[in-house]
C-alpha cells in the first residue's frame, strides 16, 4: 500500500528547520563548506519567502517530518531546476524521495517548464539518488568534473515535460 505524503511550504515552520532536515539527510558527507551552504540555504528560504521559500517544500506523513524538496523556476519556461531532495534516514527506502521528486516535476510542469533538470554526483553516497531520478523518468545528459582536482564527476539528468 502506497502512503501519500503531504507537502507544505518550508516557510511555515521555524527558521532552522531546512538546515536541520538537510543536515540529517546529508549526514556522512557533511563537511564544513557544505554545512555552511546548507545554513545559507536555510536563511534564504526564510529571508525570501515569496521566491526561495515557496519553492522549498517540507514533506510529512501524519504530521511527522519526512524530508524536503526544492526547485528553482527562474529559467522557466525553458527549464526548471530541481534542488535539494532529501529524506530523513528513518524514512528512507519507502518511496518518499520519489514522491517528492514527482511533486516537484508536477509543480514545474504547472509553471509551464518544458524540461526538468537535476544534478547530482557519482559519489557513492548519491548512487541511490541516481537510481531514483532514472526511475522517475530522468535521463542522464552529461558527466563532468567541475575541476581537474575533483574526485567525482557531476551527473546532469534531464526530463522532457512538454514538447
Amino acid at each position: 500500500m502506497t502512503v501519500t505524503l503531504t507537502f507544505a511550504s518550508a516557510i511555515q515552520p521555524d527558521p532552522g528547520i531546512v538546515y536541520s532536515i538537510l543536515s540529517q539527510c546529508y549526514m556522512g558527507i557533511l563537511d564544513t563548506p557544505f554545512e555552511e551552504r546548507l545554513r545559507r540555504f536555510d536563511r534564504d528560504v526564510f529571508e525570501n519567502p515569496d521566491t526561495v521559500g515557496v519553492c522549498t517544500l517540507i514533506s510529512s506523513l501524519g504530521g511527522e517530518l519526512v524530508g524536503l524538496a526544492s526547485y528553482d523556476p527562474r529559467q522557466a519556461p525553458r527549464v526548471g531546476i530541481l534542488g535539494h531532495n532529501g529524506v530523513l534516514p528513518s524514512h528512507r527506502r519507502k518511496g518518499y524521495g520519489t514522491q517528492q521528486i514527482l511533486e516537484i516535476v508536477r509543480l514545474l510542469a504547472m509553471r509551464g517548464c518544458r524540461r526538468a533538470r537535476v544534478q547530482t554526483s557519482e559519489h557513492p553516497f548519491f548512487m541511490p539518488a541516481c537510481k531514483m531520478y532514472e526511475a522517475c523518468g530522468f535521463r542522464e545528459s552529461s558527466r563532468n568534473r567541475r575541476s581537474p582536482e575533483d574526485e567525482y564527476r557531476v551527473i546532469l539528468y534531464e526530463m522532457l515535460l512538454t514538447e
